[in-house]
């Protein structure tokens, strides 16, 4: 196919009254077939029995249960009446999709009642018939009911398990939407908001200052909308023309540092690179850090580090100094730390965090960059 994709197969692009065609067809057939080898082996009556415990069979998507008992009580007419083993291959039928398509108790209930009808069928048996043969009629019944209902009940669980995952999938992916919008958005805005105030502070006795300042506003918004178009590509389908650009890893960290408000100082180990996906995490985790020291230290000097452990492992350690005047104090709480902390354990890795003695604080991460992380 020139999509590259491949094309489902006959019975998973049938539609639902398609299906119910294909049903009713099969019921009128199999009701031709069985009734007229029972008329010629029991006479006109056990035909028109046999063809009667078929035609239910057309409806069975719409009415399962209904279908199912309906057609029971037919197999244990036949049954009692014609002594027709065969009556109870549509019970099955029915059986199977009522496991299929009912909850576990209705349709483990439809199976009790089922094989309760057997016992009921083989004591209502009228001739004579031998013990064997009444057994062996007993045996084939539950093998037609139990059988169709375990691979029905199969399908539903397995169908039931794919819902799961793909509500999982959806969450999953909401949870990573949500930690990148919070990441782009909170660092830059916080920025914004932070060094905006700082502007109109200074702006009437350091005009030069004020002037830097709104400078890194521009370049702090400027990086926002970069980010967000990137992103928004990113989630765009395939093939409709929308680009996006590369994730930020560690060569983005001078600028970030950069433009971040306080003065960073900045420690990074370059050898041996990182995976992708690992150089996206440590970058988000040390662009929270940083808006955190924005939000809660003001312009209290800052160091970042990053240094491998090995072959095996990257750590992060973001260390700011105690602020020379608290910030105003912001309303509402954000989910910094629980986002690094995601980020971190999709790595594989741990994040710690909390207050210095000396009035900082620090947050150290640690994660594996081993071939395994690089996804």
């Amino acid at each position: 196919m020139g999509d590259g994709q491949s094309r489902p197969l006959v019975a998973g692009r049938l539609r639902d009254g398609q299906w119910h065609g294909v049903d009713t067809a099969a019921a009128v057939l199999l009701a031709l077939a069985f009734g007229a080898s029972q008329t010629r082996s029991g006479g006109w009556d056990a035909g028109a029995v046999a063809a009667a415990v078929w035609l239910p069979v057309a409806v069975r998507r719409r009415w399962p249960v209904r279908v199912l008992y309906t057609v029971l009580a037919g197999a244990v007419l036949a049954m009692a009446f014609t002594g027709w083993e065969e009556s109870w291959v549509p019970v099955g039928a029915a059986l199977y999709t009522v496991a299929a398509r009912e909850p576990r108790r209705r349709s483990a209930t439809a199976l009790g009642c089922s094989l309760g009808a057997v016992a009921a069928a083989a004591a209502l048996v009228p001739r004579p018939v031998p013990a064997s043969g009444v057994a062996w009629g007993v045996v084939f019944a539950s093998l037609m009911m139990t059988l169709p209902w375990l691979v029905g009940t199969a399908l539903r669980e397995q169908r039931s398990y794919a819902q799961l995952a793909a509500r999982q999938a959806v969450t999953d992916e909401r949870l990573r939407i949500a930690r990148e919008l919070h990441d782009v958005v909170a660092h830059h805005l916080t920025v914004i908001a932070v060094r905006a105030e700082v502007a109109r502070a200074v702006a009437p006795t350091d005009p030069q200052e004020a002037e830097r300042t709104l400078a890194l506003v521009g370049t702090a918004g400027r990086t926002a909308l970069t980010e967000m178009r990137r992103m928004l590509g990113v989630l765009r389908s395939p093939g409709d023309g929308a680009e996006s650009g590369p994730a930020p890893g560690l060569a983005d960290l001078p600028a970030l540092a950069d433009g971040a408000g306080p003065r960073v100082e900045l420690s990074v180990d370059p050898d041996p690179p990182l995976p992708a996906g690992v150089e996206l995490a440590v970058y988000r985790i040390v662009q929270e850090a940083l808006t955190n020291v924005v939000r809660h230290a003001g312009s209290a000097n800052c160091r970042v580090n990053l240094s491998r452990t090995g072959p095996e492992a990257v750590e992060i350690e973001v260390v700011n100094d105690p602020p020379p005047h608290l910030p105003p104090r912001r309303p509402g709480g954000g989910h910094g730390l629980i986002g690094m902390r995601e980020r971190a354990a999709t790595c594989g890795g741990t994040l710690t965090a909390g207050p210095l003695a000396t009035g900082g604080f620090r947050v150290h991460a640690r994660l594996p960059c081993g071939p395994e992380t690089a996804r």
